[in-house]
């Protein structure tokens, strides 16, 4: 027999989930002119160091996604500011927007 729980939440979390759900993410993917016309862009190159040494946007700061979820790496990213997302793997990319955006970040996907 399967269970099924109920939970009873008011959370801001949840509510976050349910918006950003709501919300286009196709919207979210902009090319380079539309990232440098944003009113406070900081282009973030989440691949690996080596990637980006080979090559990357002019002015992207570099945080590898692995070491990404780390308090000074985060403390890096002002939510003042679009972080204009920019990674080789879309799917990577994505997860990426859906979660500043639920931090409550303006997050951009560049393609």
């Amino acid at each position: 027999m399967d269970a099924f729980f109920a939970i009873e939440t008011d959370s801001k979390l949840l509510q976050n989930v349910m918006f950003a759900n709501q919300s286009n993410p196709a919207a979210w993917v902009i090319g380079i002119d539309k990232a440098k016309a944003l009113r406070n862009p900081v282009l973030v190159d989440f691949r690996s160091a080596d990637k980006f040494e080979k090559g990357h946007a002019e002015n992207a700061v570099n945080i590898p996604y692995e070491e990404l979820w780390t308090f000074d790496n985060l403390e890096k990213l002002n939510k003042s500011k679009e972080l204009v997302i920019i990674h080789d793997d879309p799917v990577v990319a994505g997860i990426i927007a859906v979660s500043f955006r639920l931090l409550e970040y303006r997050t951009y996907i560049l393609i």
